[in-house]
């Protein structure tokens, strides 16, 4: 390994402190070399030498005891200065540190760290990976402008402050990111930050955060996010999110929209969960209330979770349901076990009223590596407000008379036992897809959508948007966009009049959506994605009696949160279905279909 040189050296006393100044060059070639590290280990001080090998260094002078300056680069032996009667230069191998350093910082690899991280700090942090200090306090407003300065990749801290956002070692006690926090090795205790948080090593307690929570190594606590958790190892503890959580071992709880893991010991309970390990499972059966009934089941043998879709086809009996279902297996052999599982439904016999639950003991056999017959009992409660005409007869509104004479709709609930039987197709899920954690990817798109409101008087929708998309690492993506969408309203001549108050506006309703969101790939092209943003409306979608006095909420703009699934194809293209509610318009909510396509603007 070469060795470096320390020429030209100087110090200068200047108000009780020492500036030091000089030249590191190759010792074997003479060559200045520049980006190396210069630093005194004892105040946390340093430097990089510049396009000329120079470098000046500033530390105090209440010193006791040598005064150590440390020269480092990768792929070189450390130079060490020592300024105390006299002048000596010793050299030091460090080989098996480099290798560390090359093979173990994987914080600067990820995404969000080539992103954030300056090329400064990285170059620092491989010229220096063997010196960790520890410090009671750090603050800081973004990486590299700190209390430590540079050198905050270095130390350990127990309390760790970044207005914006900071890059430290680790953190041993509590640490508060307004936008994020970085953590080069392991962090324990508690981190909060309103973005995300990213922790090369090892993460001890909890992780609350308002997108991504993100460990390179094993997480023993507490991962609570707005969108997105994940731990590239072993998870002993739990983790929550609105949108994804991944594991690559669990062995604890996943609560989340869409759960994945390569290997679970754990639950997942969500209403997808990909586990390496586990199944999925398509189901068709018929019960006594319901004929035709379509069922999702993904996780392991020892817990899983099923999304149910059911109807009753018929003139005079229509039931239509959805819910969702957890249940554990019994294996009384490889071919043969028991299911218990408990479901709740939300049916609908006229309205979206009734609420159905079900509690159902099932024999399944296998017939073949993948399909499967199951029966069983079931215990059913359900509640309802009365069915309309053409819907289930046992579900008819019941009336009661009062003790004024009157009458009034009694909600009774009905049980009974019943039977499900059906047949099912099993397989489990293929390895997972290596995705390459790049930060370099963006992307340019533009989307047309379409659909149509959940409630009245909200209909038919259409509009376009134009996106941005930075992917953050190999699963996580950041969106930006903003579109435009008209709904449509009902024509004031049909009875569109409400409450004989207000008014529809004839033109419909016009929005101007604004949203950031983040997307989490759970395979190469499938996708998630959850948003939040603002909906400007320009124009006032209701009317007191005349279109010229605007009502309360007339034209008020309002907080906007969608979620969606997709698929994005090779060649650009992008099909997927989203679900968009808004505030201040509290029945507007609404399910559309988008087609996007995507540029990719970098290599």
């Amino acid at each position: 390994m070469p060795h470096l040189s320390l020429i030209n050296t100087d110090i200068t006393n200047d108000n009780d402190i020492y500036s030091i100044t000089g030249v590191v060059v190759d010792e074997q070639s003479g060559r200045r070399l520049m980006n190396v590290s210069v630093y005194e280990k004892q105040q946390l001080v340093s430097t990089l030498t510049d396009e000329h090998g120079y470098f000046k260094l500033r530390c105090k002078a209440d010193v006791r005891g040598a005064l150590r300056i440390t020269a480092s680069k990768i792929l070189y032996r450390d130079t060490f200065l020592n300024f105390l009667q006299f002048v000596a230069i010793t050299n030091r191998s460090c080989a098996a540190d480099y290798n560390r350093a090359a093979k173990g910082n994987k914080v600067e690899g990820t995404g969000i760290g080539r992103l954030l991280i300056s090329a400064r700090q990285r170059i620092q942090s491989l010229n220096i990976p063997d010196f960790f200090a520890k410090r009671p306090f750090q603050v800081s407003l973004v990486p590299g402008l700190s209390s430590h300065g540079m050198f905050s990749s270095q130390v350990v801290n127990k309390v760790s402050v970044n207005f914006i956002g900071g890059y430290t070692a680790g953190v041993s006690g509590l640490e508060l990111g307004g936008i994020f926090n970085i953590n080069k090795d392991d962090s324990k205790y508690l981190q909060l930050a309103g973005v995300f948080n990213l922790v090369g090593g090892n993460f001890t307690g909890l992780q609350l955060v308002g997108v991504n929570n993100r460990a390179l190594d094993t997480v023993k606590g507490v991962q609570l996010a707005g969108f997105t958790n994940k731990a590239e190892s072993q998870v002993n503890g739990v983790q929550i999110a609105s949108l994804h959580n991944e594991a690559h071992q669990l062995r604890g709880v996943q609560i989340g929209l869409i759960n994945t893991a390569d290997s679970s010991q754990g639950i997942s309970i969500g209403l997808l969960n990909i586990i390496r390990n586990g199944f999925y499972k398509v189901s068709l059966s018929a019960n006594n209330l319901m004929n035709t009934n379509l069922s999702l089941t993904t996780g392991t043998h020892q817990f899983y979770s099923t999304l149910h879709l059911g109807a009753n086809i018929s003139r005079k009996n229509k039931v239509y349901a959805f819910g969702l279902g957890i249940g554990h297996d019994f294996m009384l052999t490889d071919k043969i076990y028991l299911s218990a599982t408990g479901d709740y439904h939300f049916a609908y016999t006229g309205s979206f009223d009734d609420r159905w639950a079900q509690g159902k003991l099932l024999l399944n056999v296998q017939l073949s590596k993948k399909m499967s017959v199951f029966a069983g009992a079931t215990y059913n409660i359900y509640a309802y407000n009365g069915s309309g005409d053409g819907y289930q007869s046992k579900f008819r509104k019941v009336w009661a008379n009062d003790q004024q004479g009157g009458t009034y709709v009694v909600n009774p609930v009905k049980k009974w036992l019943g039977w499900e039987a059906g047949i099912a197709f099993n397989s489990i899920f293929k390895p997972k897809t290596k995705i390459n954690d790049d930060s370099r990817n963006w992307y340019l798109g533009i989307a047309a959508i379409t659909g149509h409101g959940l409630a009245s008087p909200f209909g038919f929708t259409y509009g376009g948007e134009l996106l941005v998309q930075r992917d953050l690492s190999g699963r996580v993506a950041g969106t930006f966009s903003v579109g435009y969408a008209k709904i449509a309203l009902p024509s004031n001549d049909d009875d569109g009049n409400i409450g004989s108050i207000y008014f529809y506006n004839p033109d419909g309703m016009k929005i101007i959506p604004v949203k950031a969101g983040v997307r989490s790939y759970i395979s190469r092209k499938v996708f998630f994605a959850g948003e939040l943003g603002v909906a400007i409306v320009p124009e006032s979608p209701f009317y007191y009696n005349k279109p010229v006095f605007p009502s309360d909420n007339a034209g008020k703009n309002a907080f906007i949160y969608a979620g969606s699934t997709g698929y994005s194809f090779d060649n650009g293209l992008e099909a997927g279905v989203k679900f968009e509610g808004y505030t201040n318009y509290g029945t507007l909510k609404q399910l559309v279909f988008r087609l996007a396509y995507r540029i990719k603007l970098s290599k």
